[in-house]
């Protein structure tokens, strides 16, 4: 039987469930705010002890929270990468770039980085889990349209209908007038997990859900209420009571807000005849009323045919980075390392009594010392003198005080090892100095299990980063108002489902400008001479992070010329051969007939009113037609063989 079936009842099994999710989640509630109190540097007094770490702020000793929360998120998520598409058919190929662009946009605009660094905040320090809402609101307004198109009548009905002769009748539509996408932060303390789930896939739990608060105003847009119900519904944020991460609950007396429970559950395990395991159902209830306000299939999901499009995975996108067995609620890094930061502060507390108790207190003999000189020192002048009857080493000393125990800083190194442990942040990725002598190769090794460890969480971000942004694509490829080329017009709505969605390995990882041109340079390097790379990208970067413009300075590549030939010549007369001087001029390298010109001119003019060189043979290789100096022969030879006569 299904829920829709159980008749009255149906609705309090879902609150039974909601309020067994709430249960479980708020009895990790006081654990998650003293983590996010410690993190702020403030503590309550500890349990072995009378006294505050601090009397006067109530601070503790050693906030280890504060810098191994900022490093390790800085480790998993410091800058937000570009998605890349990858069409599944090559029919879709031509949407690539252009959905790209519009999804990477889509990101950018809705702050999906700063997002996912609030989360990973929750999930490194408060509670092991976070959780992002992915949505889409439009505002729409009443317009009357025509039932029917005027441009399919009959042009004589056209006429009568511009002339008002012949009345088209038309109906109310709401109309979009703005949309916007909304990628927003769910505290742990708001996010419902079934209580019965215990993987760390949170795509396969049966529902996920949240609970939220809205103004009056967003409510009635949101949900369609109206001033009947408005004295029932409207109330105070009920964060005021505790039920928050932030422990000071005067932020929360501002106004009046609408208290609701929202969950998304995939249909085909609450409705039989549900024929998608992609399909979902949102479910609204609200704070002071029985029935739910919303119960539809979730509107970000289309059916074409037998087919589903639009968005396919659940819009609550959870992550966690640690999976404790069957606990779908894992702990954080600090609430794992609490028992070690409590146990430094004490050993800090300890030694700020040995400080505070170990004042110098001196002694005096009372039958040494004259009355004027014990009066000196029982008022204690600091650095004064004190005059005594010869030397006064026997008269007045010093009381021995105790020794702060050196065990206990050793102690103090081990907690501090212990905490790198757990954290998998030591002194070099906070940014620090290690202490202690480190060999080289011991570096290395400590370093690449370092990545191997830190990789694999980063994966994971990865992953809660692509899972949000294939939520925006489906919202993109059902509302969005790009363009496309015209023969994929008519599939717009398939776009979200026509590709995989992926990020460059490590692009969530900020590098600085240096390190990122060597990697840069090293790729080129090795592929750079295959024929299957386009350069201008990488030099485009390498002046980008140089800091110039690379509009400025980088041009299209020019194609290479031919390679030049090596030319031996060892007579004029080879320069005339045709193929010799054919293959020059492939190469540039044959002389034009202006250079042979101007070449003229210049013999001439350097051998003054003597004998001048004639001009070029024409190119048919007929003798000139004139010859200007007659009585020009060949220069004697030099070298005389002697079967040439000596001639």
């Amino acid at each position: 039987m299904t829920d829709s079936e159980r008749g009255d009842d149906q609705w309090g099994v879902w609150r039974g469930r909601i309020g067994a999710s709430r249960k479980r989640r708020d009895e990790r509630l006081p654990e998650w705010q003293e983590n996010v109190t410690a993190r702020k540097g403030v503590l309550a007094p500890l349990a072995d002890t009378t006294s505050t770490i601090n009397a006067r702020t109530n601070a503790i000793g050693v906030n280890q929270d504060w810098p191994l929360t900022k490093a390790k998120v800085a480790q998993l998520y410091s800058q937000t990468p570009e998605v890349r598409l990858m069409p599944r058919d090559d029919a879709f190929r031509p949407a690539v770039p252009i959905f790209g662009r519009e999804l990477n946009d889509t990101i950018q605009a809705v702050s999906v980085g700063t997002t996912i660094e609030e989360v990973l905040c929750d999930v490194v320090n408060a509670a092991g889990i976070g959780g992002v809402l992915v949505s889409c609101d439009t505002r729409t307004e009443a317009r009357e349209v025509p039932v029917i198109d005027p441009a399919t009548l009959p042009p004589d009905q056209q006429m009568a209908a511009m002339q008002g002769a012949l009345e088209i009748p038309t109906t109310t539509v709401e109309h979009p007038v703005d949309i916007r996408y909304l990628a927003q932060r769910i505290s742990p303390s708001d996010l419902l997990v079934p209580s019965d789930f215990t993987g760390s896939n949170y795509d396969h739990a049966r529902w996920l859900g949240e609970d939220g608060r809205m103004t009056w105003s967003q409510a009635v847009n949101a949900f369609g209420l109206d001033e009947s119900v408005k004295e029932k519904v409207l109330g105070r944020d009920k964060r005021m009571t505790g039920t928050s991460l932030n422990t000071d609950s005067t932020v929360y007396t501002d106004t009046d807000v609408v208290t609701y429970t929202q969950l998304f559950y995939w249909r085909h395990y609450y409705h039989q005849d549900e024929t998608n395991f992609k399909a979902l159902q949102r479910l609204v209830f609200v704070d002071g009323l029985e029935e739910p306000v919303i119960n539809e299939p979730y509107q970000a999901q289309r059916r074409v045919g037998d087919r589903l499009v639009g968005v396919t995975k659940n819009p609550i996108r959870v992550l966690t980075l640690t999976y404790i067995s069957d606990d779908s609620l894992p702990p954080s890094d600090s609430s794992i390392s609490r028992g070690d930061v409590d146990e430094l502060s004490q050993f800090r507390e300890g030694e700020r009594q040995q400080r505070k108790h170990s004042i110098p207190v001196r002694w005096f003999d009372t039958n040494r010392v004259s009355p004027n000189t014990r009066s000196l020192l029982e008022r204690g002048t600091p650095q004064g003198f004190i005059p005594t009857n010869g030397p006064g080493d026997r008269a007045i000393g010093e009381v021995a005080r105790t020794n702060y125990p050196p065990e206990r800083l050793k102690f103090e190194d081990n907690v501090k090892n212990d905490l790198t442990e757990k954290w998998q942040v030591g002194s070099n990725q906070t940014g620090a100095f290690a202490s202690g002598e480190r060999s080289a190769r011991e570096a290395g090794i400590i370093e690449k299990n370092f990545q191997r460890r830190v990789g694999q969480e980063q994966d994971k971000v990865s992953k809660f980063f692509l899972g949000i942004a294939e939520v925006l694509a489906g919202h993109l490829a059902l509302y969005g108002t790009f363009d496309l080329p015209d023969e994929l017009g008519q599939n717009r709505e398939f776009l979200a489902d026509a590709f995989t969605y992926s990020v460059r390995v490590d692009s969530t990882v900020r590098l600085d400008a240096e390190q990122r041109i060597d990697q840069l340079l090293k790729a080129w390097n090795v592929t750079g001479q295959t024929g299957y790379v386009n350069p201008k990208a990488i030099v485009s970067e390498i002046w980008e992070l140089s800091g110039v413009d690379p509009s400025k300075v980088v041009i299209d590549p020019q194609p290479k010329p031919p390679e030049p030939l090596k030319i031996s010549v060892s007579t004029a007369l080879e320069l005339r051969d045709p193929i010799m001087l054919a293959a020059a001029m492939r190469t540039h390298q044959a002389p034009t007939p202006d250079d042979v010109s101007a070449a003229i001119k210049l013999l001439n003019s350097l051998a003054g009113p003597g004998p001048q060189v004639p001009p070029p043979p024409p190119p048919d290789g007929r003798p000139p037609a004139e010859i200007v100096q007659p009585d020009i022969e060949t220069a004697p030879r030099i070298d005389r063989r002697a079967e040439d006569f000596g001639a």
